[in-house]
């Protein structure tokens, strides 16, 4: 209940900013947005122009239809895989915590075609147990367009497992993306296993952090990423970079509903 209601909160709050400001506010504010994320591309070595070419080469051939963050669950990580591989980072063994209906790991897998690509997720039966991934109509339909996705890539091995256990992982991998679930426990226990089992010049990356001025204790917000990222970065174990999720001013209006991805390397 108290997440529709904030669904329309937001939406109300962008409907009355985008006609008290207007299209001339919108835009200028996108572009300060769009100017602020390059240079975050440029201090990490990264080409974000460069990834979004790469990036709609792979979505075209996919899906016959280029980038844009308001199609689906897209969005920023997608061109910092992109600027990734087009980059001198070499990565040669991905691993990703959190399949859902394995989009992700079928772009990965066209982005880095010579890389062997790990990729976990709960068994169905957790699934249901967890509502994990409560917000889908139907979780079967969910499992079956996974396999679809992935049982025809030839680099990808799917595991069906909760990410607790890989702290029995000994494998080093050279990028990691950290999307299950976003809450305590699990969010931080995720992101120390990620730092744990990264290569000595591997990246990580995880989705949806919330800081603590766009927190809020509804629709499953947490701040446990950016608390897990900030103790590590005190306890000098990693370095870290945040980049906005979406560009858009409508996903980062009012404050609370703005996110980022936490990018992070060991130190």
């Amino acid at each position: 209940m108290w997440v529709i209601i904030d669904k329309i909160i937001i939406k109300l709050f962008g409907f009355l900013a985008y006609r008290n400001f207007g299209n001339h506010y919108f835009s200028k504010t996108e572009t300060n947005f769009v100017e602020d994320q390059e240079t975050r591309f440029r201090n990490l070595g990264l080409n974000r122009d460069q990834g979004i070419v790469k990036l709609n080469d792979v979505l075209s051939k996919i899906y016959g239809k280029p980038y844009s963050e308001r199609n689906g669950m897209w969005s920023e990580h997608l061109i910092l895989f992109a600027s990734i591989s087009e980059s001198t980072y070499k990565i040669s063994n991905i691993l990703e915590i959190g399949t859902f209906n394995g989009e992700t790991a079928r772009i990965l897998s066209e982005l880095f075609p010579h890389s062997e690509i790990t990729t976990i997720d709960l068994v169905f039966e957790e699934i249901l147990e967890t509502k994990m991934y409560k917000y889908e109509t139907n979780e079967r339909k969910l499992v079956n367009s996974r396999i679809r996705n992935l049982e025809s890539l030839p680099n990808v091995k799917f595991i069906e497992m909760n990410s607790l256990n890989l702290i029995e992982f000994t494998d080093s991998f050279d990028l990691i993306w950290v999307d299950g679930d976003h809450k305590y426990p699990i969010a931080s226990i995720d992101i120390a296993n990620a730092v744990r089992l990264l290569s000595p010049n591997g990246i990580g990356i995880c989705d949806d952090v919330y800081t603590k001025d766009s927190k809020a204790n509804v629709g499953g917000r947490s701040i446990a990423s950016i608390e897990t990222l900030m103790a590590m970065s005190k306890s000098k174990l990693i370095e870290y970079t945040l980049f906005q999720k979406r560009i858009g001013f409508y996903f980062n209006f009012p404050l609370i509903n703005k996110k980022y991805l936490g990018f992070f390397k060991k130190i």
